[in-house]
């Protein structure tokens, strides 16, 4: 028989060659085990950026949402400076005449207006913060927002495996 396992002339060529086949195998299992290794980091280092990516699509949500936020809050006071403006400029019209009692009472609801739209009326907080659901998200992601578990509770607070948690800043 040709090849490898053609009669062997005793035990030396026997033990020589079951050693040739041991350290096979034991590098075939190695091998084995290194890809399965590489392949576990592989998707660790996917699941990672997938989860830097949601972070970081949930840092510009936040930075939009609030943008427009404090956008209406300026528009809002511009408009209630000149709701104001508007108010002082028919008073001193009327200051040469007796202003009509309804013109009296226009006026005032126009100003207590004014001070409901104006965001400097009251102190200034941050706005909560809007939804992290996959949805509200969807336009910031891009790929398959179901590729990995959702790393947001009910309430829009971090909390993806454990495994990610000490990766995230």
């Amino acid at each position: 028989m040709p090849g490898p396992w053609r009669e062997f002339s005793g035990h030396g060529a026997l033990e020589s060659r079951l050693g040739y086949l041991l350290r096979d195998l034991e590098q075939r299992a190695a091998a084995a085990e290194r890809r399965q290794r590489e392949e576990e980091l592989r998707k660790a280092e996917q699941r990672r950026r997938w989860y830097a990516a949601v972070a970081q699509a949930r840092e510009r949500q936040i930075e939009r949402h609030r943008v427009k936020v404090l956008v209406e809050q300026v528009e809002a006071r511009h408009r209630a400076d000149e709701i104001r403006a508007f108010c002082r400029a028919a008073r001193t019209r009327a200051d040469g005449a007796s202003a009509a009692a309804e013109e009296l009472a226009w006026l005032q609801w126009a100003e207590a207006y004014a001070d409901r739209i104006d965001p400097l009326s009251a102190p200034l907080v941050t706005p909560p913060d809007p939804p992290a659901s996959r949805e509200a998200l969807r336009e910031l992601l891009q790929g398959d927002l179901s590729a990995h578990p959702w790393p947001f509770d009910s309430k829009g607070r971090w909390t993806p495996p454990e495994e990610e948690v000490a990766q995230h800043p």
